[in-house]
């Protein structure tokens, strides 16, 4: 006997040799007392593990007892490995325990190989307990690493022959099982994970990447089958003590396993569609594993939400609806919902895939939905609306700032969702309005301008503009300042050209659109939006110079409802004032703009705002009337504009060297040739003429918009500017107004700046006659102008209207009027009529000096006469009225009386006014019977 315990215990399974009950007895008191039975002597560890060793083979009742003692021996090793490591190798701590450990494992895997289904589940239980134990206890130790460091810990215990013998026994054991009975394995690593963790950490891990598809398919099997025994009405992780443990096996093995992990939990989840107790808990059962592990929540969302196609939401909704109170359902949609808000990848995927089932666009699958699905989905987009308001407001009312998941992950998809938003409707719509309000709320400002702007950008009509409201609307509450932001936005897209032709046209048409709006309650929002455009001048007058004339037509429309800022700076007022009367200018040019009309009445408004300020007011008049005069605009006013195109400006340049080589030929060699002087007669010119209704609409716009320049009066710069009247574009208010002389008056000095050559101040005195041959080529020169421009004469009316101005036009009249008398001296022809252009002058020149009050009542009508009488008697009728003019000269400070409507007027001495109506009154006595009918016109009352 003594011989049979000393030999080394090879093999496994039981003991082939039959033993006397005798030596089993003996055995077993040596075992238990801890001495041998016969000789009396106490036995060492070596041999006691050896004794408890046989009585596991030979004596099946004993095995508790002879496991427990191997658990000491074990502990043992441990023990003395951890003291050797505290005393830093100093010596050895303890008996040296390999040879037993080693004995042992040969021992029990023995037993393993010969009978793995009585035996695996037994030694892996015990093995995987006692590691747990160990684990455990040694956790607090200095020489153990802590429960955190799992890489060290793990080295730790790996070079140490007891727990790395323990985790050879298991990992044997459950390489050894099959089937269900793998399943007995990996409950009792659940079950240890739950008492032992996280100190057991390290076990999961090592096992796990050992057997990584076992492990993560029994895991999830094991779990499943916990989870559906302790179910109830109300399912928490307090019910299910092993969820956690399931978690965190899952958690150890996502590092190095992930997709293992996607696929077994997609494959549970299939499996689970069939009949059942234990399928129509696995839906839960991934919830709940959902909620306690992001890295499950993210298999969920990503790769789980693909495979719910029709067929598999019918099945599901069949399944769940079994069984279940309304309760119960209740509880899963607000799991559901927990776990879409905690959602931090896949989170667009997960709404659009409720979007789709809740309020399907199309109808792709072959498949019909089940109408509960669809019901289902609604109520949890619903649940989730309101519980992310809760989730914003509630948190910013609380002054926390912690990040929804859920909203932070769908910034990224912002750009979709506005494009969705903008094509959808019904419930759809709505649930995306509100979830782009929330998103914007709760991600700030940026966020909350970056869709307003796409929004504005991007809106084709009024429901989307209404939408845009809305968004607005609910971003008030917690962003003021967005519509600012947007605009800011918006105008710098403008500005950099982002933006093509159509999309900036179609950006400005919003604008106008929201500008307009009448809606009841937004006014607040259009004053925002009025604001912040006026506070980005210099992008929008960029707009005004845009190559497509839809987006500067559409900019003007802009400027013109909400006006000028408070205070502009010189620059920019220089700016803007060029680029508006340049936008008019290609306005009148185009002539396929749609609603042109609209539009010239927009830029009247707009450059009447810039009048509103003493500087803008000579700017615009300034380019106006410089624009009239361009040659590029000249034409649009009924302008004579000569086309030199036709001339061949690209013939080669004669070598005059070449030619005296030539000529040197035949010739004396002192002959110099000079060359020919020029080419013949010039082709001539072609005139370019617009149809007379085309010229008579574009005069009657510059005039109208001149006429609405000059009617601001400015003695001070100011901007006598209101709200109200800064809105008002229909301009109602200026109908009813005269021209103001101060308008009048930078209108006249402009027109004489442009048209006359002189450098020096035009004098408003009237020259006498012997100083004319003085003048020649500047009466000349102005009088072309007068001809090439027609609408010249309209302004000069337009001047004479504020009287007192017309004194500084004086050298224009009276060039025109030189020229004329001399046309009508030297003219040979019996009738006036002959000369139409220079009866039409003389006509005009009269009538301005009438409406201006140079002349008085009786002179003023002589142009009554002209095309009457002969063209001598025209020059004696100018030359008369030359002679009043030199006698009494225009002045600003002649008109000291006022008539019945306000305006200035100018006293004339009747003796001297009746002096010079002699002439008139004799040309009319001698045409009495073509002129008798106007003789009571020229009788001075």
């Amino acid at each position: 006997q003594r011989r049979n315990m000393a030999a080394p215990i090879g093999g496994g399974g039981v003991s082939s040799v039959s033993h006397t009950p005798q030596e089993l007895q003996a055995e077993i008191k040596t075992f238990v007392q801890g001495k041998h039975a016969t000789f009396g002597h106490k036995l060492t560890l070596e041999e006691h593990a050896r004794s408890a060793l046989f009585l596991l083979r030979t004596v099946p009742a004993a095995r508790s007892a002879v496991l427990e003692f191997l658990q000491g021996i074990f502990d043992e090793a441990v023990n003395s490995h951890i003291l050797q490591i505290e005393s830093e190798g100093s010596g050895t701590v303890g008996p040296n325990l390999d040879p037993v450990i080693q004995e042992v494992c040969s021992v029990l895997l023995g037993f393993v190989k010969v009978n793995p289904q009585a035996w695996a589940p037994l030694i892996s239980a015990w093995s995987i307990d006692l590691l747990g134990q160990i684990s455990t206890k040694y956790a607090g130790r200095r020489g153990v690493p802590h429960s955190s460091s799992l890489n060290e810990l793990l080295q730790l215990w790996m070079t140490c022959k007891a727990t790395r013998t323990l985790m050879d026994i298991y990992t044997q054991c459950l390489a050894a099982m099959t089937g269900s009975s793998a399943d007995l394995c990996v409950d009792a690593l659940l079950d240890t994970s739950v008492q032992h963790s996280p100190h057991f950490d390290w076990v999961v891990a090592h096992i796990g990447s050992s057997f990584p598809n076992t492990i993560i398919t029994r895991v999830l099997s094991c779990g499943l089958k916990d989870f559906c025994s302790h179910s109830s009405s109300q399912v928490t992780e307090s019910h299910v003590p092993k969820l956690a443990s399931v978690v965190g096996i899952l958690g150890h093995l996502a590092a190095h396993h992930s997709q293992d992990i996607r696929e077994a939990l997609l494959q549970l989840f299939h499996v689970s569609l069939g009949e059942g107790k234990q399928e129509q808990y696995t839906v839960p059962f991934l919830l709940e594993l959902a909620t306690m592990s992001p890295m499950l929540l993210r298999v969920i969302t990503t790769d789980l939400v693909d495979s719910l196609s029709a067929d598999v939401l019918n099945q599901l909704a069949s399944q769940l609806s079994k069984g279940r109170s309304k309760t119960d359902m209740d509880g899963l949609i607000s799991l559901v919902v927990h776990l879409i808000t905690k959602t931090s990848s896949g989170c667009h995927k997960v709404l659009k895939f409720l979007l789709d089932t809740a309020c399907p666009v199309d109808e792709k699958d072959d498949v019909p939905l089940n109408p509960s699905v669809q019901q289902t989905c609604e109520v949890i987009l619903n649940t989730l609306v309101a519980d992310l308001q809760k989730l914003v407001f509630g948190r910013a009312q609380q002054g926390d700032i912690t990040e929804i998941l859920f909203l932070s992950e769908l910034q990224t998809h912002r750009t979709q969702l506005c494009q969705e938003m903008l094509l959808v409707n019904g419930n759809r719509k709505w649930w995306l309005v509100q979830i782009l309000r929330l998103l914007g709320c709760h991600l700030g400002e940026s966020c909350a301008a970056d869709i307003v702007t796409f929004n504005l950008q991007h809106a084709q009509s009024r429901q989307q503009l209404g939408l845009l409201l809305e968004l607005l609307e609910g971003y008030q509450c917690c962003l003021p300042d967005v519509t600012g932001a947007a605009v800011c936005r918006c105008m710098d897209s403008l500005q950099t050209g982002t933006l093509n032709n159509a999309e900036a046209s179609r950006l400005l048409a919003n604008l106008v659109h929201l500008l307009k709006s009448t809606d009841t309650g937004k006014g607040h929002f259009r004053w925002q939006l009025c604001e912040a455009i006026l506070s980005h001048l210099q992008p929008m007058t960029s707009q005004l110079e845009h190559s497509c004339i839809q987006v500067a037509a559409r900019a003007m429309e802009i400027q013109a409802i909400v006006g000028l800022p408070a205070k502009p700076t010189t620059p920019a007022l220089i700016r803007t004032c060029q680029a508006a009367v340049r936008c008019f200018f290609r306005v009148l040019h185009n002539t396929e703009l749609e609603e042109k009309i609209t539009v010239v009445q927009y830029c009247k408004v707009y450059l009447s705002h810039l009048c509103g300020v003493q500087l803008g007011q000579t700017l615009v008049i300034r380019h106006l009337v410089q624009g009239v005069l361009d040659k590029e605009n000249a034409m649009l006013f009924g302008a004579n504009v000569e086309d030199l195109s036709g001339a061949d400006s690209t013939e080669a340049q004669t070598s005059l060297l070449q030619q005296n080589i030539q000529l040197g030929r035949s010739s004396t060699p002192t002959v110099f040739h000079a060359g020919v002087i020029g080419k013949g007669l010039r082709p001539k010119a072609d005139s370019k003429q617009l149809p007379n209704d085309q010229v008579t609409a574009n005069c009657q716009a510059v005039l109208d918009v001149l006429y609405t320049c000059t009617l601001h009066e400015h003695h001070h710069a100011s901007i006598p500017k209101h709200d109200e009247d800064r809105m008002d574009t229909s301009d109602t208010r200026v109908e009813r107004r005269r021209i103001s002389s101060s308008g009048s008056r930078t209108l006249a000095l402009l027109v004489v700046e442009l048209v006359c050559p002189d450098v020096i101040q035009a004098p408003t005195d009237w020259p006498d006659e012997e100083f004319t041959k003085y003048t020649v080529e500047r009466d000349l020169h102005i009088t072309r102008q007068f001809k090439d421009h027609p609408i010249l004469w309209d302004i000069l009316k337009m001047v004479a209207e504020g009287r007192t101005a017309l004194c500084h036009c004086a050298i224009l009249l009276s060039s025109v009027m030189s020229t004329l008398i001399t046309h009508w001296e030297g003219s040979r022809s019996s009738v006036t009529t002959d000369a139409q252009w220079h009866l039409h002058a003389s006509c005009k020149v009269l009538e301005c000096m009438g409406e201006g009050h140079l002349l008085p009542a009786p002179l003023g009508y002589t142009s009554e006469l002209f095309h009457i009488v002969k063209p001598y008697e025209v020059a004696l009728l100018l030359r008369e009225i030359w002679k009043f003019m030199v006698e009494n000269p225009p002045s600003p400070e002649l008109y000291s009386m006022r008539d019945i409507t306000g305006r200035p007027i100018r006293f004339f001495n009747p003796d001297l006014v009746r002096k010079h109506l002699a002439v008139v009154l004799s040309i009319l006595h001698s045409n009495i019977p073509k002129l008798g009918h106007l003789y009571s016109r020229f009788q001075l009352q």
